[in-house]
């Protein structure tokens, strides 16, 4: 047997022990997970299905309550008033979805029923009318051959005079509920003189009738002759399908492994002389004139000095012809492309990815083999990292231009040395670099981009002393019929953008486009706006829902124009934050707003007002100070005032944002996230914010007229602030139905157009005349505020 052939066999007869002994292994395992997997279930569902029961008693024991202390109701009980009983039962039924709604004497006599075929006179069947159960203990109930989850309350006067039962059905719907939270399937079943008897049975969608299934009993009720007991199933075929699939996944894996394995065992005994004939066609293609052929063949042997002597010729004609190319496409400082190469790899690039209209082929810039790659697949895409060295010029002036040298040159041989290695890297001038690459996906660039940081942020030694370094990184795609120039310009301005948000990292969007002449025009008018009294504060009241009182509102801003006219934050407000001009605008927002508010705390009259900041107020490390000096100077309790911030403005530096929050409640003042569920917050971030109040988005608001799957949306949202310990403010209320579904969702706080718009000072003082107002207990508090970096420290009066 030839020596290539025992190699590949002796690596296939290891492959398959392995193998073999690894899938053994793994089936016995899969099937022992699968039956632990199915018990687990259903130790799951039990609980689940208990904890629904629970659920179902404490919302039957509250809606019976609630009817039995209804004043009105018991009047109609003592006078005996069957059409008002009857109605008034209907009503608590529906309101919550009950089946069963029966009101009965002590005795167990029906006074009054809804869904159920009694009527007045007959005798409540079942558990329900044994005076020795328990007053709101959940029973089980059968009639007509439906089961009822069933509470009792007793209606007194004040002593006990009567007996309200309310129940939810058990039925197909309620276990096929069941089954869709627990994925399991069972019957209801009811002890009967002839044995048992199911009731109610559901399987999960899917699940294949079997009888190799794990079973659990749960016992709903024993009392007297209603024993009912739900029987939770799964079937272990069902559960073993997964792990089946994957065990014959494997084994095509294991199988797949092995031919390939054998491809490769006996390609790779194949190659063993592939060397030398490799080194033989090299010469072939010297002695032909082709000297840009690869020789390096790192062997100790005779080949491998054979291999060297060839490739020292071939330098010698090569390094002619590069000094030549070098002077006109490589910087001589770092050895990487300069700006022409560079814009001509791109170019090349481009072009053949199909992503510009030129259809001639760019001429060859003349690049050395060590700027070459192979052409990549037309389908991936193309990206630009333009890399900007921050405080290059301190280098140069305070230690020298040779350290400014050589740390240009240690961030080139980073950019060669990339683990990812681009299609072209280059320096532009001076402290600016380009690197070109092919990303898999487009979703690749802000990984890659953070990958270019790393490689380039560690300091770099220059004669044994570290210098620190820092980079700011534009990134770019590029997209169909984009030039160079057009990439490289997008980029730029990406840089320009990461500078702005002082961040060392940022893409570019379509709305970084330079900034049109009437933009320019814009914030002109907007400093003069500033500074000369065209903006002005409205204020949108807040009421108590419960109550209807005044308890607030909220600062809005309005632009006199002197000839657009009066306009609309829309229509000045994002531009105002792409400028970087919102920040001058929260101030001045929040010393007139204060100052308004301290006036009416002086007259007599305190109203709470909420003013909005945004993400980049969150990135001013003076804000808790600013805020503390205007608290301090207007004598304003800062309980009057709250901050209301969106929830995208904590996203992209969320720890430094939870930073100036906690400043801002050791303040004293109340924070509000605003547009609560259209932003990206995790839950575990909202728990760790030092907020006081939530505001659910006007878009969820209004959709509860239109489309009914919203009040689920809306009532989870006032759950969870309810849970989180905070207040829940309903904004955009247009309609009464609106504001009495929001109260039945017990919201705390609504505003909208239903109470009033936004108003002007004077109107507003007209509006709350006449208005009752929630009590404010506010003490004046002042700070003094030293400037020690993030630290404030207090003095409270």
């Amino acid at each position: 047997m030839a020596l290539r052939t025992r190699i590949a066999v002796t690596f296939l007869l290891l492959l398959g022990a392995v193998l073999a002994a690894a899938l053994t292994a793994v089936s016995i395992a899969n099937r022992s997970n699968a039956e632990r997997e199915a018990r687990r279930q259903l130790e799951v569902g039990a609980l689940v299905f208990t904890r629904l029961l629970d659920s179902n008693q404490r919302l039957l024991t509250q809606a019976a309550r609630a009817v039995a202390d209804d004043y009105g109701f018991r009047e109609a009980v003592a006078a005996r008033d069957t059409a008002t009983l009857a109605s008034a039962l209907e009503n608590s039924g529906a309101r919550i979805g009950a089946a069963l709604v029966v009101l009965t004497s002590l005795d167990g006599e029906v006074l009054a029923a809804s869904g159920s075929h009694l009527s007045p006179g007959a005798r409540f069947p079942g558990a329900i009318r044994h005076t020795h159960a328990s007053e709101q203990a959940p029973q089980m109930m059968v009639e007509d051959g439906r089961i009822y989850q069933v509470v009792t309350v007793a209606v007194r006067s004040p002593l006990p005079v009567a007996r309200i039962s309310m129940g939810f059905a058990l039925d197909e719907s309620a276990a096929r509920e069941l089954s869709s939270l627990t994925g399991l399937g069972g019957p209801l079943s009811v002890r009967a003189t002839s044995g048992w008897q199911p009731l109610v049975s559901t399987r999960p969608n899917g699940e294949s009738a079997s009888t190799d299934v794990a079973v659990r009993r749960l016992t709903l009720s024993d009392i007297g002759h209603d024993e009912v007991v739900a029987t939770l199933s799964r079937s272990l075929a069902d559960a073993r399908a997964p792990f089946a699939r994957l065990t014959n996944t494997l084994i095509l894996i294991g199988s797949l492994s092995m031919v390939g394995f054998a491809w490769a065992a006996f390609w790779i005994a194949r190659n063993i002389t592939q060397p030398l004939q490799d080194l033989t066609r090299s010469v072939d293609r010297i002695r032909a004139g082709d000297y840009e052929v690869a020789l390096a063949m790192h062997r100790p042997d005779e080949l491998g000095v054979l291999a060297d002597g060839l490739e020292h010729m071939q330098r010698a004609v090569q390094l002619r012809d590069r000094s030549i190319r070098r002077l006109a496409y490589e910087d001589t400082l770092t050895g990487l492309m300069n700006r022409t190469a560079f814009g001509g790899a791109l170019e090349s690039a481009l072009e053949r990815t199909g992503r510009t209209g030129r259809h001639e082929r760019p001429e060859r810039t003349g690049r050395d083999e060590r700027h070459e790659r192979p052409e990549p697949p037309h389908e991936r895409p193309l990206a630009v990292a333009r890399i900007n060295l921050d405080r290059f010029r301190r280098i140069n002036e305070h230690l020298g231009y040779a350290v400014g040298d050589e740390v240009l040159r240690t961030i080139a041989e980073r950019l060669k040395g990339l683990a990812a290695a681009p299609l072209a890297a280059a320096r532009l001038a001076g402290d600016q670099f380009a690197v070109l690459a092919e990303l898999e996906v487009a979703a690749d660039l802000a990984p890659w981009g953070a990958a270019l940081l790393d490689a380039l942020a560690a300091p770099a030694s220059v004669d044994s002393q570290p210098i620190d370094l820092s980079m700011t990184v534009g990134l770019a795609l590029a997209a169909k019929d984009t030039g160079a120039d057009a990439l490289l310009q997008r980029a730029d301005l990406a840089v320009e953008r990461a500078r702005r948000a002082k961040r060392p990292l940022a893409i570019y969007e379509d709305g970084l486009a330079p900034a049109a002449r009437d933009q320019l025009s814009l914030l002109g008018e907007l400093r003069h706006a500033l500074e000369h009294g065209e903006l002005q504060l409205y204020f949108q009241p807040k009421l108590e829902l419960a109550t209807g009182r005044v308890c607030g509102a909220e600062v809005l801003l309005r632009w006199q124009h002197p000839t657009r006219g009066l306009l609309a934050p829309a229509a000045f407000i994002p531009f105002a934050e792409q400028t970087g001009f919102l920040r001058r605008m929260t101030r001045w927002t929040l010393e007139r707003a204060i100052g308004q508010a301290a006036q009416w705390y002086r007259a007599g009259r305190p109203l709470a007002l909420a003013v909005n900041i945004g993400a980049d107020d969150l990135t001013d490390e003076r804000l808790d100070s600013r805020i503390a000096q205007l608290l301090t100077v207007h004598q304003l309790p800062p309980a009057l005032l709250t901050l209301e911030l969106t929830e995208s403005g904590f996203i992209d530096d969320a720890e430094r944002a939870l930073r100036m929050l906690d400043a801002l409640r050791t303040l004293g003042v109340k924070l509000s996230i605003d547009d609560f569920g259209t932003g990206y917050s995790s839950l575990s971030l909202l728990a760790r914010m030092p907020v006081q109040e939530v505001k659910i988005d006007r878009s969820f608001v209004q959709a509860l007229e239109s489309d009914p799957e919203f009040l689920a949306v809306v009532r989870s949202a006032i759950d969870m602030g309810h849970n989180l310990g905070l207040a829940v403010v309903a904004e955009g209320i247009e309609t009464a139905s609106s504001a009495e579904r929001l109260r039945a969702l017990h919201c705390d706080v609504g505003q909208g157009y239903l109470y009033a718009q936004p108003l002007p000072l004077a109107e507003l003082d007209q509006w709350l005349l006449g208005r009752e107002r929630v009590p404010v207990i506010a003490v004046p508090v002042s700070f003094r505020v030293e400037d020690l970096g993030d630290t404030v420290s207090l003095a409270t009066y």
